[in-house]
């Protein structure tokens, strides 16, 4: 059973490696863009963080992408 443990702990740290240098990243990046941005969509103009602006477009693209991909699966909505 020691056995065991001992081969699962580097998998994970495997795993959570790639993910801590992501998040420390991502920390980087929210600090580093914190200055403020206008934005005009249609009408309404907009005062907001850089990193706001870009983690929205981001989610967007994200969605966007899911909900292209799900329809040329052929899955039902």
């Amino acid at each position: 059973m020691v056995a065991e443990k001992a081969s699962r702990r580097p998998a994970v740290t495997r795993r959570l490696l790639p993910a801590a240098a992501l998040v420390a990243i991502l920390v980087v990046f929210i600090v580093e863009n914190t200055r403020r941005t206008r934005i005009r969509f249609i009408v309404p103009i907009v005062t907001v963080p850089v990193w706001i602006a870009l983690f929205v477009a981001t989610v967007i693209g994200v969605v966007a992408g899911a909900l292209i991909a799900r329809h040329r699966r052929g899955t039902p909505e």
